[in-house]
């Protein structure tokens, strides 16, 4: 049985199918082409992802996940979804077979066309491909799309390769794929307090969710808020080595809002990572830090200007 939620609304649709985690670009020539044959037919485009991560369920270890759940579905209906969903993914649903699977979609939409990556795997031991779509697609009548996948600079656009890239630091290429800056998202939660009392830099800590996390450094970003506000923000990702810390000390994000001021704890904030400034090290004094936390402000108001 699958288990999904679109809107009823949505009534025939082309259905995008995939992880889709990123949105990246790759994902968007899939909701595209699902686009171009919904309008061949006059229906509807519906993207439909899978939670929790198949890897999750299958492996016991999924990926770190670039984008909150939420955040994943609003992003394929700004790519040109009507609307998105998510299916449920199970081990119930790992089992099916890739015609059973198809059919029961069938059933449940009242489809008029598949659109998924040319490499897209689905079914019991992955037996499932474009194939078989194709197949299924041409005994129905429906609309089917299965697009190549995107190369930039030699390598194929996939979530994986961003992850990678991200966490070597390669943030240029990262966001390259992602056609967008590499993002973090997290709750924001108490730190030590230095750069509040000490600096005079208030600072929000940051208890990462998804996003990868890149080298430790500091970082020109930016964060976004509801409504369209944007502020620029100095991130240094590390340990903060100026200050003495307890033996086996976590790395840190840390989050200077510059210009901001009021309480973030508590709130799932997105931050967007621009450039990296320079590596996290240690200072002889606050005072030197202070100073040097000055200039990480300055420049990230530079690059935040570019952005």
């Amino acid at each position: 049985m699958i288990e999904f939620a679109i809107p009823p609304s949505l009534r025939t649709p082309v259905l995008a199918l995939g992880v889709f985690d990123g949105v990246h670009l790759g994902h968007r020539r899939i909701i595209a082409a699902a686009a171009e044959a919904a309008r061949r037919r006059g229906t509807p485009v519906a993207a439909l992802t899978f939670l929790p991560h198949p890897r999750e369920v299958l492996e016991g270890t999924p990926p770190t996940l670039l984008l909150p759940p939420e955040e994943r579905l609003r992003r394929l209906r700004l790519a040109g979804a009507d609307d998105a969903g998510a299916i449920r993914f199970t081990h119930e649903l790992a089992r099916m077979e890739p015609d059973e699977f198809l059919a029961e979609l069938a059933r449940l939409t009242g489809l008029a066309g598949i659109a998924v990556g040319a490499h897209w795997r689905f079914g019991c031991r992955g037996a499932g491909n474009r194939e078989t779509i194709a197949a299924f697609a041409a005994e129905r009548d429906l609309e089917f799309a299965a697009p190549e996948e995107l190369e930039l600079g030699g390598e194929r656009v996939s979530s994986s390769a961003i992850r990678r890239l991200t966490a070597a630091g390669e943030l240029d290429a990262a966001a390259a794929m992602l056609g967008r800056p590499c993002r973090i998202f997290g709750r924001v939660v108490r730190g030590f307090g230095e750069a509040a009392s000490l600096l005079r830099a208030p600072t929000a800590n940051l208890e990462p969710a998804f996003g990868v996390t890149p080298p430790d450094g500091v970082y020109a970003g930016a964060v976004p808020f509801p409504g369209g506000k944007r502020v620029p923000a100095a991130v240094n990702i590390g340990v903060s080595p100026t200050f003495d810390r307890p033996e086996g000390a976590r790395r840190r994000i840390e989050v200077h809002l510059v210009g901001f001021s009021g309480s973030l704890y508590g709130e799932l904030l997105e931050v967007e990572l621009l450039e990296r400034l320079r590596e996290e090290r240690r200072f002889g004094s606050p005072e030197l830090l202070a100073r040097q936390i000055r200039a990480d402000a300055e420049r990230t108001m530079e690059v935040f200007r570019k952005s």
